[in-house]
């Protein structure tokens, strides 16, 4: 699907966090830590506002449930002023990547790669094009202007499992910590996932490399795009979501849409929509994402966890009615509050 691109330079590699919010702060910071050791070299990061001029002034602050570190990092709001960097992490919400696709792929070397940290289908992620080739979907992807920029044989699979937030500016908190997983599709030259894995677990990360990316890309897929609907549509937590019969219906429906839709794209899920709810009403009362997005009066990420995963389904034919009826809703909610 894609062609192999050149391979990293052999030589410590310059990385640039782009977003260094919840996730792409901790990234950030372990990586500006461990800079000068091993594969990790310069590390930079692209921010604004008040967490721009905080990690200028103070540096950027990690707190742990282990550790309470600041570090300095070169902080730019424009990604123009640095030079190329081999490799690219973006940690931003899904519908604040493609306006920025021009600068990405000036940002990054030739023989760079990017890192899209993102909850739901990534821009790179190939479904049909109608005439016998492939791009991202246009949900993720406007007019394909990432995959023309950037270009998906330079994406590497990144998604983060842990529990972060920016309770100021200039401090990240980790209150759950977790691993990043990084992957390609079955068929691709890994040899680049291999070296940035052992290049974050340097850091002190734990990485995970699962083969094929498909289990992890739609094994979370599965949870958000059920709890984080529901969760926004009815503004419950997933703990009376879990215990409602007709929420806990209507989350388990899409449930069961997703993991026919892995099926199709050859995924395994593992976990049980049973399982799920079970865990969601016996553990912590969690507000998904998207829910705390609206209970803060911030955009939904509609179309990458939800629209997305609806096209994928349309352009694979496998019905996805209860996604649909949810993205929909979500759509009218996003119209009403003024964010169309």
């Amino acid at each position: 699907m894609t062609t192999t691109p050149p391979p990293l330079p052999d030589r410590p590699l310059s990385i640039c966090v782009v977003g260094p919010g919840a996730i792409g702060g901790t990234i950030a910071a372990r990586l500006a830590a461990a800079s000068g050791t091993g594969d990790i070299g310069r590390v930079s990061v692209v921010a604004r506002g008040a967490h721009l001029a905080a990690i200028r002034d103070k540096g950027l602050r990690l707190v742990t449930p282990t550790e309470d570190v600041t570090v300095e990092v070169e902080a730019v709001s424009d990604p123009d002023n640095l030079p190329p960097q081999d490799i690219v992490i973006t940690a931003l919400k899904g519908h604040q990547i493609p306006p920025m696709a021009a600068a990405l792929g000036r940002l990054l070397a030739p023989e760079g790669r990017m890192l899209p940290v993102v909850n739901g289908l990534p821009w790179w992620y190939p479904l049909p094009d109608g005439q016998g080739g492939f791009r991202g979907a246009e949900a993720v992807d406007p007019g394909g202007a990432l995959w023309r920029e950037v270009g998906p044989e330079r994406a590497i699979g990144s998604i983060a499992y842990m529990g972060a937030s920016v309770p100021e500016p200039g401090v990240i908190s980790v209150e759950i910590e977790g691993y990043l997983d990084l992957g390609r599709l079955p068929g691709e030259d890994r040899s680049d996932v291999v070296r940035v894995a052992e290049m974050l677990r340097g850091a002190g990360w734990t990485v995970r490399e699962t083969e094929p990316f498909q289990n992890s890309l739609f094994s979370k897929l599965f949870s958000n795009c059920a709890m984080n609907s529901v969760a926004a549509i009815s503004q419950a937590a997933q703990k009376r979501i879990a215990t409602d019969p007709v929420l806990s219906r209507m989350a388990a429906g899409i449930m069961e849409e997703v993991r026919a839709l892995g099926l199709v794209e050859g995924a395994e899920i593992r976990m049980t929509s049973e399982k799920r709810l079970y865990h969601a009403a016996n553990g912590p009362d969690h507000a998904p994402s998207t829910l705390q997005d609206l209970r803060a009066g911030k955009p939904l990420e509609i179309e990458p966890i939800f629209g997305a995963t609806v096209a994928l389904g349309a352009a694979r034919g496998v019905p996805m009615p209860n996604l649909e009826l949810a993205t929909a809703m979500l759509r009218a909610i996003e119209e009403a509050r003024g964010f169309a």
